[in-house]
């Protein structure tokens, strides 16, 4: 068992370029779901933020007409 290990940890060592690149992978789907999930909360904190304005400015002319 112990060999096995031995042999593994050796596999692991050699530099084939192959972690290289599913680092790389990992790395850029990261990158590509966090650029996606970014602009939908953007989207949505837009909207929000439109609605809220268009609140705001029917209140306040609402109580300027009130006046």
């Amino acid at each position: 068992m112990k060999e096995t290990l031995i042999k593994e940890f050796k596999d692991l060592k050699e530099e084939t370029g192959q972690a290289s690149v599913e680092l790389i992978l990992l790395i850029g789907s990261i990158l590509v779901i966090t650029i996606i999930c970014g602009t939908y909360v953007f989207n949505v904190n837009s909207k929000i933020n439109g609605q809220f304005n268009q609140t705001m400015t029917k209140a306040r002319l609402f109580l300027l007409n009130k006046v």
